[in-house]
């Protein structure tokens, strides 16, 4: 069954009655069942019946608004006039405003001696059908309201952004390494990156800031050693780059677990193959294929 719509509007002039038949064709030839007394009312039959059958049964009521059809509708004259006291009680009794489409033939939108919509109007979305508006883009406004199909649907809702689902509740007790609590700790990548770009190679930020479970990435290790107390001026620390399998993430953290025993595994305890190994895409270096 195609939608019904009754249209409402003041004997204005001969001219306002043609360009409400006009706009009640147009709307006939897109599939609107337009309810119209200068059709269905034939001379002997009764208006007011008429009026008060198709505003109960209509889905939709288009009304024509001018600054005759607001006098008339607020003074309550003649078929506009019970025509609003209709509608009036229909919108008391909890009718849909949406059943109610105000259109703006003549006159202004806002309240004042020109005005053209009813109070009882006020704040339902009207459309504008004055002359110099565009006529089809008006009728189209009108046609999608009836069809329910507007112009800008809203997209499909999305998911809600990953904040690191997986944060354990003792997120704070994850931190980097550091030489003088751990006696190892990462070196940044990034740093020596921009340090010498042209040399030092390192993957891009997104494949970094992208690891997942089981990946095998490359970091810079600088680990404590012994003093040798033969040589006053042996190194301190050794650096050394190592593999590290991904076992998780934690916020910003990944968390993965030391692949290889350090060279220095002889001279020192601190760090060992298997042991959990905090860091950050910045320690990055390489990633295994």
């Amino acid at each position: 069954m195609p939608p019904k719509a009754l249209i409402s509007y003041s004997w204005d002039s001969e001219d306002h009655k043609n360009w409400v038949r006009s706009l009640a064709e147009r709307l006939r030839m897109n599939g609107v069942d337009i309810r119209l007394d200068q059709w269905h009312v034939a001379p002997g039959q009764s208006l007011t019946q008429f009026m008060e059958v198709e505003i109960v049964t209509c889905d939709f009521m288009l009304i024509i608004c001018t600054q005759n059809y607001y006098a008339k509708s607020l003074n309550r004259r003649g078929g506009v006039g019970y025509e609003q006291q209709i509608i009036s009680g229909h919108l008391a009794a909890g009718q849909p405003r949406e059943k109610f489409i105000p259109i703006v033939r003549q006159g202004s939108f806002e309240p004042g001696n020109d005005c053209a919509i009813p109070p009882h109007f006020a704040g339902i979305f009207a459309i504008d059908m004055r002359e110099g508006e565009s006529f089809d883009h008006s009728q189209d406004q009108v046609l999608r309201a009836i069809f329910k199909a507007p112009l800008h649907a809203p997209p499909a809702i999305g998911q809600p952004p990953d904040w690191g689902a997986d944060v354990v509740d003792d997120v704070e007790e994850i931190r980097l390494a550091t030489l003088d609590l751990d006696g190892w700790e990462l070196q940044s990548g990034l740093a020596q990156h921009h340090r010498t770009p042209e040399t030092f190679y390192m993957p891009g930020e997104k494949e970094r800031r992208a690891l997942v479970e089981d990946d095998v990435v490359k970091l810079i290790f600088e680990i404590a050693i012994p003093p040798d107390e033969d040589d006053p001026e042996s190194p301190e620390t050794f650096s050394e780059r190592m593999w590290v399998i991904v076992k998780r993430r934690v916020g910003p953290y990944y968390v993965g677990e030391l692949n290889n025993n350090p060279v220095t595994s002889d001279e020192q305890e601190n760090l060992a193959v298997g042991d959990e190994i905090v860091f950050l895409p910045e320690h990055v270096i390489d990633i295994h294929d």
